[in-house]
């Protein structure tokens, strides 16, 4: 059975968010517009998982079982499975450090590590980081594959403004869990804006798609430079192919020096 995700976009849109290294808006387009965030909340879960690491509650070096079983809002368990697990994932019960689950949870985009970081830290803690962010157009309501959390309402959204005032905020100096972060930024096997950049530029990224929503939020250049930018791309109702076009075609217009 396919994991529930969300209804298919009304309309096509587009949009888009850059900051610099202060966190300026440089440009933007409809950036507050909410958009079904697919694996984009994985930003959201990894900044409040370190920031529960900071403040004594998680510990990164801890060994928990991994697990494709979670419970859900109706307080049944639910498994996944199918297309949307990483078969790189340990088998169930094999011993697995809380960092590589966060690791894993960006690099791969890993549905498993992502569930298993929320059941260790709470989504209370994530909507805490998104309260002190002041994210305007973000929700992050239930695990990814909770049907049972769907049914009843739940969501998870997000913004391309929403997007890039988290990356700024992961990848800014002396945020908690930095190097940690962009190690695993760095490592991204599933790159968007990366795709239109010229080689030699130093990125790091968070993407996120499911049927009819392809995302990409993007670190671009040196995190202590102060020409570090990071650049947001939503859109809705494109093919995968023409929503990868349209964004490759706002990284050339946006960071034209950047660019392929």
């Amino acid at each position: 059975m396919p994991i529930p995700t969300a209804a298919a976009p009304a309309e096509t849109s587009l949009s888009y968010a850059l900051v610099d290294a202060r966190g300026t808006e440089l440009a933007a387009a409809d950036a507050g517009r909410p958009y079904y965030a697919a694996s984009t909340i994985k930003l959201h879960v990894l900044r409040a998982a370190l920031r529960a690491a900071a403040a004594g509650a998680l510990d990164l070096d801890a060994r928990v079982p991994a697990t494709r079983t979670f419970v859900g809002a109706d307080w049944a368990s639910f498994l996944l499975e199918g297309d949307h697990v990483d078969p790189t994932h340990p088998v169930a019960g094999t011993p697995i450090a809380v960092r590589e689950l966060l690791v894993r949870m960006i690099d791969r985009s890993s549905n498993e590590a992502t569930n298993h970081v929320i059941d260790l830290i709470g989504l209370d803690a994530v909507a805490a980081t998104v309260a002190d962010l002041g994210l305007a157009a973000t929700r992050v309501e239930r695990r990814i594959g909770d049907a049972a959390a769907l049914a009843g309402g739940a969501t998870n959204e997000t913004s391309a403004e929403d997007l890039a005032r988290t990356m700024h905020a992961i990848v800014a100096p002396g945020a908690s869990g930095r190097d940690l972060a962009l190690a695993a930024l760095r490592a991204q096997q599933i790159p968007v804006i990366a795709t239109a950049l010229r080689p030699g530029v130093e990125w790091g990224s968070k993407s996120g798609w499911v049927e009819g929503y392809r995302h990409d939020v993007a670190v671009l250049g040196d995190p202590d430079s102060e020409d570090l930018q990071v650049l947001a791309v939503m859109t809705a109702g494109l093919a995968q192919g023409e929503a990868d076009r349209r964004i490759a075609g706002i990284v050339r217009e946006l960071v034209p020096d950047l660019a392929a």
